[in-house]
């Protein structure tokens, strides 16, 4: 019998071409709409996370203040935090760290053609061996200008800078320049390498989870150096952990939390999957909301679809009458109508659906090839076969909801005044 009622729907959508094609429209862009931001919405998380996931790895956690994810934070400023590396070393499961601390420090460099010293207060930042070793996705892939190279683990007294910097402290590679930290503490750091300039002067190279505190004016030095400079380690901008084979990250993560909680610090500890915690439910207020302007144009496709409804109804009174007489019941005129109105939600899913993925892969591929995004970073398009399948009932029962008033309409309608209509 469902079969029959899904045959004689059928018929009379395709019966009505015109009127179900501009019910089928107003449902197709209100589904377009929802797919084409839903599926832009999850591309976007698939990049943030992606390149999270780079960074991290699933057996990587990172120390921060505890601020920072607490939402207590000010104006999105990374905040600095004292942290014993020792006793995050020791932590059972730790099984290498790295660190990068900051500082301002009075910097003096070589002399102008005027024959004048350049000096002033620049940024330090003081690096772990450890970055490059066990991290190297922190840093990113840096290019350095002719004769230089990156800081190795038995450096101490030496500083890589940008172009920008070189120019300003009028130094080369192979130059020194003295950097002031507390009280007499002074090293003179010889110029190991300067950072090549940018196709984009903005773009900053490499030392990523920095990029707030790594400006065009900053100086990287070995964290040994950072010691001599300064001896108390309140300063900590990030920390990273990586944990044994065979123990948890999260676990590992809490512990180690615990233990410097224990001794003072202010901090927390940060895996991948607080991260993409963080990001799916900010994604899912984001979707929400996109969804939410998109339901608009559902609803004026839901109106669309009862007014043919209704019309329908009334070109087949007499039909409905016949259909009475031999014997049809009110639920089965009520399950026709809206199988017919649930097809028509359905065929605009369809259609809106596909439309929806297709414009969403082509703002991808726009994105991917006129943006100028960081080399290796790609926009992903991702067509979730959740979204396809829920979008596809959701038309369907948009439809038949639609539909629902004209087809109880139908069904209680008397059989002597159905066949009386003319």
């Amino acid at each position: 019998m469902i079969t029959e009622f899904f045959r004689l729907a059928s018929q009379n959508v395709l019966h009505r071409k015109l009127r179900s094609i501009l019910a089928v429209l107003g449902v197709l862009i209100g589904i377009m709409a929802v797919v084409m931001l839903i599926s832009f919405g999850l591309s976007l998380r698939g990049l943030m996370t992606g390149q999270i996931s780079k960074v991290f790895g699933v057996d990587t956690f990172m120390i921060v203040d505890q601020d920072v994810f607490s939402g207590r934070g000010h104006g999105g400023a990374v905040k600095e935090y004292a942290l014993d590396l020792e006793t995050l070393q020791g932590v059972e499961g730790v099984k290498s760290v790295a660190a990068v601390r900051q500082r301002t420090a009075f910097v003096q460099g070589g002399a102008n053609v005027e024959g004048k010293v350049q000096q002033g207060f620049f940024p330090v930042l003081g690096l772990s061996p450890e970055l490059e070793t066990e991290f190297a996705a922190f840093t990113g892939d840096l290019v350095f200008e002719e004769g230089g190279r990156e800081i190795e683990d038995t450096d101490v007294e030496v500083a890589v800078i940008r172009r920008e910097l070189a120019d300003r402290l009028a130094v080369r590679v192979g130059d020194t320049v003295l950097i002031a930290g507390e009280k007499s503490n002074e090293i003179q750091a010889k110029v190991i390498g300067i950072l090549a300039a940018s196709e984009e002067e903005e773009e900053d190279q490499g030392f990523a989870m920095g990029a707030s505190a790594s400006s065009s004016d900053t100086i990287y030095i070995p964290y040994a150096a950072m010691d001599r400079l300064w001896p108390e380690g309140n300063d900590f901008l990030v920390t990273l952990a990586r944990v044994l084979p065979g123990y948890d990250v999260d676990d590992v993560a809490d512990r180690a939390e615990t233990v410097l909680k224990a001794e003072g610090s202010r901090v927390s500890a940060v895996t991948s999957g607080d991260i993409t915690s963080v990001i799916d439910e900010f994604m899912t207020y984001i979707n929400i909301f996109l969804a939410g302007l998109a339901g608009i144009s559902l609803l004026v496709g839901g109106v669309g679809v009862m007014n043919t409804m209704f019309t329908s109804v009334l070109e087949r009174t007499k039909d409905i009458g016949v259909m009475k007489a031999v014997g049809a019941k009110n639920r089965h005129i009520l399950a026709i109508f809206l199988i017919e109105s649930g097809l028509i939600g359905l065929l605009g899913g369809l259609i809106g659906t596909l439309l929806g993925l297709g414009a969403a892969g082509l703002v991808c591929w726009l994105i991917n090839t006129f943006a100028n995004l960081p080399q290796g970073v790609a926009f992903p398009f991702v067509a979730s076969p959740v979204l396809i399948v829920t979008t596809l009932l959701g038309a369907f029962a948009l439809g038949a909801v639609s539909g629902l008033w004209p087809a109880r309409r139908a069904a209680r309608m008397p059989v002597v005044d159905a066949l009386r209509y003319e």
